[in-house]
């Protein structure tokens, strides 16, 4: 029975070193666990935190973008209702009486320059006031030709050193130029 004894308590103490081994794997598994599941929490809130801050970037370059887009439009929308109403201005001018103008425009320049210009459709008008200018005056101004404009005149001297432009078409821009705000703000308040 000594041997049995023996045997038995060989058996007994390998049995408590399994159990102690047993629990000390099971608690350092447990520390392993709680670290791994530690860790993951803190990688999963990072890439959630980083994930949301991507996507309100994203948000605002969108917003951003869309809102330069929507200006963009308007901008181009304006631009189409000044030049429509640029256009309608030149209409306009067309179907005015414009000899009194002209007339005044040639006798008031006719001692400085010597040639004047005119659109196609005020020619035969111009024409014939530099005509009667020679009878009235006899100061010679000599229809040069036509420019394309949509009325009035270019007066030039005989050196060509002066150029007076009372064309509608500059009339009009510069006038459009220096109320562009004025006109914006009658058109779009």
């Amino acid at each position: 029975m000594g041997l049995e004894n023996v045997v038995s308590d060989i058996l007994k103490s390998a049995r408590e070193e399994v159990s102690a081994s047993e629990a000390d794997r099971d608690s350092e598994v447990s520390a392993i666990v709680e670290e791994a599941t530690r860790t993951g929490e803190r990688i999963i809130g990072e890439k959630v935190a980083s994930a949301e801050e991507e996507a309100t970037r994203i948000r605002k370059q969108e917003i951003s973008g869309a809102n330069l887009e929507v200006r963009r439009m308007m901008l181009n929308t304006r631009k189409e209702i000044l030049d429509e109403t640029q256009k309608q201005t030149a209409e306009r001018l067309r179907e005015l009486d414009i000899e009194p103008l002209l007339k005044s425009l040639v006798w008031s320049h006719s001692d400085d320059a010597t040639r004047v210009y005119s659109s196609r459709q005020d020619q035969p008008i111009v024409e014939r006031l530099c005509d009667e200018l020679l009878e009235d005056k006899l100061t010679k101004l000599e229809y040069a030709g036509n420019i394309d404009c949509i009325g009035g005149i270019v007066l030039e001297t005989e050196d060509e050193s002066v150029r007076l432009d009372y064309t509608f078409d500059t009339i009009v821009g510069e006038v459009s130029e220096r109320s562009m705000k004025q006109i914006s703000n009658i058109l779009f308040g």
